[in-house]
């Protein structure tokens, strides 16, 4: 029985004078109770009816069936009540209570919980001596699922209006048709086009913008830079980071988003093997969710299909003959930097995975100017002044930085426990461990750290960050043998001797990823963070565990459990990322801090049995 719905037993019936006195007060009533709509008998209106009040059984009213406009108004102004009522009480809450008591829900919120998680974690895994103190709480997460039940929470929607009327316009057209049969709304696709363009392409670059939108624009099926596949996987990740509804469709852009997806698994089902462009970008897009979902499996197939297309795709834009045309000759440059993209790409997902990348290096050096674009970058759907992009130099930097990390495979994709023995490093691996370390240093003043003008610059340091964060989590247990110490700078040379060093510039790095996904919580809210970017998390969370009782480290780690828990339910993948943290936490026998107990519920057993794992009581 809904919340919306009203109802009331009575054991007998009623004297006859009470039924007349009911059927007299009968006035215009918007919709018959559902007793009296079986039966198609007028009904009073307000429960018990007279009808059921004379034969004595349940009368239920369900009010959201009345569609008179004074009806519909009266259930919107007491929806608005009920959530200003609801308001007040956790500002209440919040206000009254202590930090050791609030910080743990007010994670638990800012991962995007649904109510019911809510008031499972208030009932079951707040300390008891609080939930005695604030009852009321206990009240409010059972308002809040009963308004759950009668209207379910919308967890992702579709067009990026928003209520008060602040999101902006997307900044390119594109038709619905004839790349999706799943809708057709121009203006629907559109948004979700430029969402992409927005918040995954600038640091998951390995799709040229602006010849993809040209061939999308002409909606010729024959066009060498957009293809039926690669729009619908587009269309399926760009509802990850979608918000706001759109009338006519669904609110809940789970479903909406699953369609999109098989729309275009069963368009690559139907190329049977064809490799073109459009084919392997889509491929990429389609690795890229695998992985980032940590569906292992499926990651692996779809990247060595990734990988087998790509050496197909390269090996046919280099055997072009002389007289080809122009845009063909163009073709193998843009193939190129799709191979530096997905190169780029396959390194992040990498340093989690702890697996050489499934894309190796390509041949040929990335075509991007060395020169800012003046390209401009719209935070789109929020209005915004645009900022130059500087998306050109922003790619040289991942391929630079991509490139030194493949050189130090032996430190960044080695699952074995490393041993105590001295460990031999090699010229090539001295040069990389410098240029690392040198990295940050050269960049352009348009990609240092200090600017957040820009997520995927962010992201780059992110990137930096994990890199570091790995590499120098290796070398920890293992002092190496340094032929000529005095050639490297004193940081260098000290953490590469000193394994205590090491340890110390692999926390520093992954506090400072803790630190950029703040930022980018505080400037865009963390719905908006690329989806790669979760392995730097996850690199970042596992450095920090060994050592999460330093204040410092604990506080990052308190951040990087809210910014994984968070992707975990846009991803629609919560008992992944999450579960591997209690695996290996329950391994180390760590002990996590109570501010993050409330995001390792466990998922299988989502009644008062559930188990958390080991924390402490706050």
């Amino acid at each position: 029985m809904t919340a919306s719905s009203k109802s009331r037993r009575l054991p007998s019936a009623a004297p006859d004078s009470a039924a007349s006195d009911a059927q007299k007060r009968r006035k215009n009533v918007g919709t018959a109770c559902s007793a009296c709509k079986a039966r198609k008998l007028k009904c009073t209106g307000a429960p018990p009816c007279a009808n059921c009040l004379k034969s004595g059984i349940e009368c239920t009213l369900d009010e959201t069936a009345d569609r008179r406009r004074r009806g519909v108004l009266k259930r919107k102004i007491d929806k608005l009540e009920d959530q200003e009522d609801l308001l007040g009480r956790l500002l209440e809450f919040f206000r009254e209570g202590n930090n050791r008591c609030t910080i743990p829900l007010l994670n638990l919120i800012r991962s995007h919980a649904s109510p019911s998680e809510i008031r499972f974690y208030i009932e079951h895994q707040l300390p008891r001596s609080k939930r005695t103190q604030t009852p009321e709480l206990l009240e409010v997460c059972r308002e809040i699922e009963q308004r759950q039940s009668s209207e379910p929470l919308r967890k992702r929607r579709i067009l990026d209006t928003a209520p008060n009327g602040s999101h902006d316009t997307p900044r390119l057209s594109v038709p619905a048709q004839p790349w999706t049969s799943i809708v057709a709304d121009d203006d629907l696709v559109s948004r979700l086009i430029f969402l992409w363009f927005t918040w995954v392409h600038p640091f998951c670059n390995f799709i040229d913008r602006d010849l993809f939108t040209q061939d999308m624009k002409s909606g010729s099926l024959s066009a060498s830079y957009c293809s039926p596949f690669l729009v619908n996987m587009i269309l399926s990740d760009a509802c990850a980071y979608s918000e706001y509804s759109a009338s006519g469709l669904p609110d809940d852009l789970t479903a909406k988003r699953i369609e999109f997806y098989e729309e275009a698994k069963r368009l690559l089902d139907k190329e049977e093997g064809r490799i073109s462009l459009p084919t392997v970008q889509g491929l990429g897009v389609l690795w890229m969710c695998a992985s980032i979902t940590g569906r292992d499996r499926q990651a692996w197939i779809k990247g060595a299909q990734l990988a087998y297309s790509l050496r197909e795709l390269s090996q046919v834009s280099c055997n072009l003959p002389p007289e080809a045309d122009r845009d063909a000759t163009a073709l193998p440059t843009i193939v190129n930097n799709t191979n530096w993209g997905l190169f780029n790409l396959a390194m992040v997902h990498a340093l989690f995975a702890r697996k050489r990348p499934i894309v190796g290096p390509p041949a040929h050096s990335p075509s991007a100017s060395n020169q800012c674009d003046h390209d401009m970058w719209y935070s789109y759907p929020n209005k915004s002044a645009g900022v130059e992009s500087h998306t050109s130099c922003l790619f040289t930097a991942v391929c630079n930085l991509s490139r030194i990390a493949y050189k130090l495979g032996r430190f960044l994709f080695s699952q074995n426990k490393p041993s105590s023995e001295r460990l031999d490093i090699t010229n090539g691996e001295l040069d990389a461990l410098r240029d690392l370390n040198e990295w940050a240093d050269r960049l352009p003043e348009c990609l240092k750290e200090s600017i957040a003008d820009l997520p995927h610059v962010l992201s780059l340091h992110m990137y930096n960050h994990a890199i570091l964060t790995v590499v120098y989590g290796f070398l920890r247990a293992r002092p190496l043998y340094l032929p000529n110490p005095s050639a490297l700078s004193p940081t260098v040379r000290d953490a590469l001797m000193a394994p205590a060093r090491a340890w110390a510039t692999s926390l520093s790095s992954a506090r400072n990823i803790a630190h950029l996904t703040l930022v980018h919580r505080a400037y865009w809210g963390s719905d908006r963070m690329p989806g790669a970017t979760v392995h730097c998390i996850m690199a970042a969370l596992f450095a920090l565990l060994d050592n999460v009782d330093d204040p410092a480290n604990r506080d990052a780690f308190i951040s990087l459990t809210a910014a994984a828990a968070a992707f975990s339910r846009q991803w629609e993948s919560p008992n992944t990322l999450l579960r591997n943290i209690q695996n290996i936490a329950r391994q180390r026998d760590v002990t996590l801090p109570p501010e993050t107990c409330a995001f390792f519920l466990d998922p299988d057993q989502p009644s008062g049995n559930s188990t958390p794992i080991k924390a402490e009581t706050p």
